[in-house]
């Protein structure tokens, strides 16, 4: 019993070592209770895991009041996608409109955006507020009342826009690979070309060697190629809006019919 307590510890250790990567939060904690119109300052610092703040290029905080499952941010608090710069706080006033006076209901959602692609989202702990004017919807009220002491968990998507970017790069090594030696499901075309200016050739010639084809007779094997994946294009293609005034409509309506007479 006490092995598997041990386990189920130390597996909650690695996932929060996990969903808390970037930024950890100083301020505001459990503890903090602001007031609305005043400045208040979010601190936070480097987590010590990836990514790290230096990989990040803008960030975006929000307001956000309910549950886990279901978080209200419906309030951006600051300027929105600050630039990051290895920030460590910054200053907020809070609308004293954008809800009611709690105790420990309050969180900051803050979205870091990182300068590869991705973005990780964490939260505040959950904080008190006085002195608000404003009114929460009964969808609001109802996600308050699951009475979630901690703040929704953290995600990072920085990895996988990562990966994706190590995953285009290979499909576009591929597109070099003549299509009749490509092997498997999924094959790779060049990018599509666009006309010249020009017309400069004066006899055709053979772009790409020609593929070899077989002519069934009877019904063949399943096809084993599923989908063709062509490279994107590297560049932009402009066009021009028709700038010559339409045709005017026929003022002289006997004249327009007698065109259908038999």
């Amino acid at each position: 019993m006490r092995t598997s307590l041990s386990l189920t510890s130390l597996a909650f250790s690695l996932l929060a070592s996990l969903v808390s990567a970037d930024v950890k939060f100083k301020s505001p904690t459990r503890s903090t209770k602001w007031k609305p119109g005043v400045t208040v300052t979010v601190e936070w610092e480097d987590s010590g895991d990836g990514p790290s703040l230096s990989d990040f290029s803008t960030y975006t905080m929000w307001l956000c009041v309910g549950s886990n499952k279901d978080p209200f941010c419906d309030h951006t608090i600051g300027v929105v996608g600050s630039i990051f710069a290895e920030a460590t706080s910054a200053k907020l006033t809070i609308d004293p409109t954008y809800g009611e006076d709690g105790d420990n209901i309050y969180f900051i959602k803050m979205q870091s955006v990182a300068k590869t692609g991705g973005m990780t989202t964490n939260y505040t702990p959950r904080f008190s507020m006085s002195d608000m004017t404003g009114t929460f919807t009964a969808a609001q009220l109802a996600a308050q009342k699951v009475g979630d002491d901690d703040p929704p968990a953290s995600t990072d998507t920085v990895a996988d826009a990562a990966a994706a970017a190590s995953g285009t790069a290979a499909a576009n090594s591929l597109m070099n690979v003549p299509y009749a030696m490509q092997t498997g499901p999924t094959r790779y075309a060049p990018m599509q070309t666009q006309p010249g200016k020009s017309i400069t050739a004066t006899g055709p010639r053979m772009q790409y060697p020609t593929s070899a084809y077989t002519v069934y007779k009877k019904a063949g094997p399943a096809p084993n190629v599923q989908t063709t994946i062509t490279q994107a294009w590297d560049y932009k293609v402009t066009s021009l809006v028709n700038s010559a005034s339409p045709a005017p409509q026929p003022d002289d309506m006997q004249k327009f019919l007698n065109r259908w007479k038999d």
